[in-house]
């Protein structure tokens, strides 16, 4: 599942709990959650100050000798400690 549908699903559950997402008829609100989906995930596109510091600190540990898959990781690991900082900002 990509991250546009898991985030539309949560969006669409958040709203109306009984809602089956499967539900044939259900596809205009599906297509109306996965773009608000896109929207809230493109608003997240620029990172606050916060998040910037937090993959600074992955990519500071990044050394010239690492192999693709363990730079990949700290790829994947910096994204997630930038949005973990985005979600505990207030």
């Amino acid at each position: 599942m990509t991250p546009i549908e898991r985030a539309a699903r949560i969006l669409y559950d958040a709203v109306q709990p009984e809602w089956d997402w499967n539900d044939p008829g259900a596809e205009p609100l599906r297509r109306k959650y996965r773009e608000n989906a896109r929207a809230v995930i493109a608003a997240l596109r620029e990172p606050s100050e916060l998040m910037i510091e937090a993959g600074a600190e992955i990519i500071r540990h990044i050394g010239p000798d690492e192999s693709n898959d363990a730079f990949f990781n700290d790829a994947a690991n910096t994204w997630r400690l930038m949005v973990d900082s985005a979600l505990a900002e207030r």
